[in-house]
C-alpha cells in the first residue's frame, strides 16, 4: 500500500508546472514531505535549502503563503486518496498530516462544501 502511495504522490508531482515561481516548487516539495509525515515549515526550508524568512518573502511576493500552500496540496492529494477505496479516511487523514478525523473533515468541508464521506460516496457512484 506505501507503493501505490507513494505512486500516487509522484504522479501528483509530475502534474504540477515546472515553472520558476517557489509556489510550484513548495507544492512538490510539500506532496513528498507529506508522504514523509514532514510537512511543515522547517522542513520544507531545509528541503529547499531557504531559510524561513526568504522562502516567507518569496510566497509573499507570489502573493500567496506557507499555509496556502499547504492547503492546496493537501485539497489535491485529498480526493486523490480518497478514490482509493482500500483507504479509510483516518488513514487519508493522518496521510495529509492531520491529527484527527475531525480536523481533515473540517478542512476538507471548506474545500468542496462536503464531508469525505459524502464526497467518497458520490466519486464511487460515478465508477
Amino acid at each position: 500500500m506505501y507503493r501505490q502511495l507513494t505512486e500516487q504522490a509522484e504522479r501528483y508531482l509530475k502534474s504540477l508546472n515546472t515553472g520558476d515561481n517557489i509556489a510550484a516548487e513548495l507544492k512538490r516539495m510539500l506532496a513528498d514531505l507529506l508522504a514523509h509525515g514532514e510537512a511543515n515549515a522547517d522542513a520544507a526550508c531545509r528541503a529547499l535549502k531557504l531559510s524561513r524568512r526568504t522562502l516567507q518573502r518569496r510566497l509573499k511576493a507570489e502573493k500567496t503563503s506557507f499555509q496556502k500552500v499547504l492547503q492546496e496540496v493537501r485539497a489535491d492529494l485529498a480526493v486523490r486518496y480518497l478514490s482509493d477505496k482500500r483507504l479509510k479516511a483516518l488513514e487519508v487523514a493522518m496521510l495529509l498530516g492531520y491529527n484527527s478525523i475531525s480536523s481533515f473533515t473540517t478542512a476538507f468541508k471548506s474545500w468542496y462544501d462536503m464531508p469525505p464521506v459524502e464526497y467518497r460516496q458520490r466519486f464511487l457512484a460515478l465508477s
